[in-house]
């Protein structure tokens, strides 16, 4: 039987990569017709990406992260979480004998 741990990352895995697709999907949307990023907060305000440590005690943040950066961050992920899909069906494999 599959643990319910390993069932809980394989979820997990799945539910980074539909997020980090639906990101890209939200970046790409954002380019203007001069090929700029663009982006509006819930207030119609323009806005920049931003990274974020919420476990910082000073909540450090980069603002203006490049349009370039974040895709490749994404991309990036997506690919490790992939990675770790595969993984984790072989433990599937080997639990399931």
């Amino acid at each position: 039987m599959i643990t319910k741990e390993v069932a809980r990352m394989v979820h997990n895995c799945y539910t980074e990569i539909e997020e980090a697709n639906k990101m890209v999907v939200e970046l790409k949307k954002s380019l203007n017709e001069k090929g700029e990023f663009e982006i509006k907060d819930n207030w119609g305000n323009t806005r920049g990406l931003e990274l974020h440590l919420p476990t910082s005690m000073s909540g450090a943040t980069i603002k203006k992260v490049p349009f370039k950066l974040a895709l490749d961050v994404i991309s990036n992920h997506i690919i490790e979480q992939e990675k770790e899909l595969d993984r984790l069906k072989e433990v599937c494999k080997i639990q399931l004998q």
